[in-house]
């Protein structure tokens, strides 16, 4: 069996913060993505020339 150095050890270290860092990063970006994915777009469905008037009347 053999005996993993300290070199090895550190750059296993510093490979796994590494991914883990850029997983947030990915993370962060991929929320804000559907974010602005998920806002409403708005619809003419339920425009009218009653709901017009009556928001003039406020």
């Amino acid at each position: 069996m053999e005996l993993v150095g300290n070199a090895a050890i550190i750059k296993l270290v510093f490979q796994t913060f590494l991914v883990l860092i850029l997983g947030m990063i990915v993370w962060r970006v991929m929320v804000a993505y559907s974010k602005r994915k998920a806002q409403p777009k708005g619809s003419t469905y339920f425009d009218s020339k009653y709901k017009d008037k009556w928001k003039k009347k406020q």
